[in-house]
């Protein structure tokens, strides 16, 4: 039976994403089978393209940025509520691409 719950979180970026961001951002969620997508600006990204469309989603400070995580199996549920937190912890990470330095 395929996993219907999906899981969403939203946040205001503190700054504007960065390739680097995007690149480690989509390694991180790689260790996942959880879906895991991210919105902001009217265009979502899946996170296996991440490093290739960050671009679109146009983040800068005050973006408000929706993570939405699914279809995960490692278990159903458990490891997606762990990506989710796991992803939107290091977006949200002071030394992330997304942060004032």
């Amino acid at each position: 039976m395929e996993n219907a719950a999906v899981y969403v979180e939203e946040f205001v970026a503190s700054g504007a994403m960065t390739t680097e961001t995007a690149e480690d951002l989509a390694a991180l969620a790689g260790r996942y089978t959880t879906r895991i997508t991210v919105s902001s600006n009217g265009h979502t990204v899946q996170t296996l393209v991440l490093p290739y469309c960050w671009t679109d989603l146009r983040i800068v400070a005050g973006s408000i940025i929706s993570v939405t995580a699914d279809s995960g199996y490692r278990p159903p549920d458990f490891e997606d509520r762990r990506a989710l937190r796991d992803f939107v912890s290091r977006f949200r990470s002071p030394t992330s691409g997304t942060a004032q330095r």
